[in-house]
């Protein structure tokens, strides 16, 4: 990632606006703590791949798996106590990481109240490297999407097969008013498998 070559040193400290990065990811307002929790995962890894020493700032109640001002999977998670407070408590926490601190966020009144005395980066930049490794969350939205893809051009299985009318079932049945009989268990089994005839 070439992003980040650029801050690698000894020094170097993110502090990450946990708030503006989850807004940025689309949970706005009072995120799930499981969530957050695949957040803080994934900044993790991605504070370990980069090998970058990373502190998240979160708001509301400490989370009972990632406790306040505690390691969590090797960064740091601290929270603010509320988000009318959380401006200054990110550049308060930024200030008192040193010199080699980078604050990551999208909030502008953090950004206002820094100036320019501190390092400021954007959660939109910083989207660009973290979106890159990969995640769980948008795993899972990829691999729906391929799935989707993949199975575009496979013909609908039979049961789900409607002529437009929906009064007929594939293979000229027609459609029961009544409910059906009584079935037995083979009867039951052979309805989930294709039979061939």
């Amino acid at each position: 990632m070439g992003l980040f070559n650029l801050l690698k040193s000894s020094k170097t400290v993110l502090v990450v606006d946990g708030v503006s990065l989850n807004d940025a990811l689309g949970m706005k307002g009072k995120v799930p703590p499981r969530n957050q929790l695949q957040l803080l995962r994934r900044l993790a890894r991605f504070s370990q791949r980069e090998k970058l020493g990373m502190v998240v700032v979160l708001t509301g109640s400490p989370l009972n798996k990632a406790p306040a001002g505690k390691k969590f999977e090797e960064i740091t998670v601290i929270y603010s106590k509320s988000p009318e407070a959380h401006a200054k408590f990110l550049v308060k926490t930024t200030v008192a990481k040193g010199s080699g601190a980078v604050l990551i966020s999208g909030n502008a009144a953090a950004e206002k109240i820094a100036g320019s005395n501190l390092k400021l980066m954007r959660v939109s930049t910083f989207r660009k490297a973290f979106d890159f490794g990969g995640s769980d969350v948008d795993g899972a939205e990829r691999s729906e999407r391929s799935g989707g893809d993949r199975n575009r051009n496979r013909p609908p299985r039979r049961h789900q097969q409607k002529k437009s009318g929906g009064e007929k079932k594939s293979g000229g049945e027609k459609k029961r008013d009544h409910p059906p009989k009584k079935t037995s268990e083979t009867d039951a089994i052979n309805e989930l498998i294709d039979l061939i005839d």
